[in-house]
Parts: structure tokens; sequence; C-alpha cells
């Protein structure tokens, strides 16, 4: 389990991720530095949840619509290169894909998913979070915005908070950069 967190800062012209390094599996805790975020052309995808996503991913990358324009036009790669490596599972007649995300483009824009695939847009300049660790993090960040003068801190302390009292998000907080160039920095940690 895990959280991944995202704000846009139009000022700098970055949106500002963050995510916990380390994941469960049941009770079982993942090695240091997972990494819970992928760029994509204009695009970065942040997964949550269990399964071999990432490695989903970079094993369909040839098949990414290069020109996509449209956050559905990522769920649509998204559920081609899981089905591929069989992650998910039917429920009453729904596909589930064992966690949801973050959408984000290099613009800024930013859209949540669920496990089937919904999604919705994220208000501009809102400090949103997904995993198990979200709603810790959305409160934690509500909570500071008043007393944080930067995006950087405020995703910093967030993380520092979730990971601090949430033991599903075990490890230490990370924290990347999403630019208008599409360049996704290397995480840090915070």
């Amino acid at each position: 389990m895990t959280v991944i967190t995202a704000i846009h800062d139009a000022d700098k012209g970055v949106t500002w991720l963050g995510s916990n390094s380390r994941a469960t599996i049941g009770s079982f805790v993942g090695p240091s530095l997972d990494k819970k975020w992928f760029a994509l052309h204009d695009w970065v995808l942040g997964v949550t949840g269990s399964g071999p996503k990432l490695e989903a991913l970079q094993a369909a990358v040839g098949d990414f619509p290069q020109q996509a324009t449209q956050p559905f036009e990522l769920l649509k790669f998204l559920k081609h290169a899981y089905e591929a490596f069989d992650i998910g599972e039917t429920e009453e007649g729904l596909k589930r894909y064992l966690g949801g995300g973050l959408l984000i483009h290099k613009n800024g824009g930013i859209w949540d998913f669920d496990n089937s695939f919904c999604m919705i847009g994220v208000p501009a300049g809102s400090f949103w979070a997904r995993g198990s660790g979200m709603d810790l993090a959305i409160g934690a960040a509500t909570a500071l915005k008043p007393h944080v003068n930067s995006f950087a801190d405020i995703t910093r302390r967030t993380l520092e908070i979730v990971t601090d009292i949430d033991v599903d998000c075990p490890g230490d907080p990370l924290v990347q950069t999403f630019d208008r160039n599409g360049v996704l920095s290397e995480p840090n940690l915070a």
C-alpha cells in the first residue's frame, strides 16, 4: 500500500509529486526506493496498489499514443498494458485493476482515477493524493497550507506526516517534480 501526492505550482511551472519510498503487500514491506511515477511523453502517471504495474507500463511503452492529449487515452493505454500482464480481477462483471492513480499533464492538469478507471479532474491549485494514505495526506496538506510558504514544503511535510503516522505507508518521503517541458525529476528524499 502506498501514498502518492500531487499539487501544481503555476508560478514555478512544475507539479510537485510525492510518494513514500516503500510499499506494503499484505504485511510485507517492499524494497526501498519503490518508484511510483512513470513519465510518458507529455504525461506522468503515478500508480498505487499491487501487481507489477510499472513493469507492465515499461513493457508496453512502444504502444503508447505519443500524441495523446486527453487523459482517457492514457487510461486506454493502461488497460491494455495491465491486461497484457494479467493485472486485475473481475468482480460482479466489473474489471478492477487493484489500485488507482493520478495522471498529470505537463501543463499542470491533474486527474484522479480509481481501480475501475473511473476518472475525475482535480481542481487547479488543489493538493491531491491517492492510495491508502490519501485521506491523511489531504487532511494534513489542508491544515498545513495556511502555515507553509511553498508547494514544495507542503508536499515534503505532508509526506513526513503520512510516513510517520500511517503504518500502510512505510519508508521515507520522496519528492519529485514534473515540469512544463515534460521532464520528471529523480526522487529526492524530503
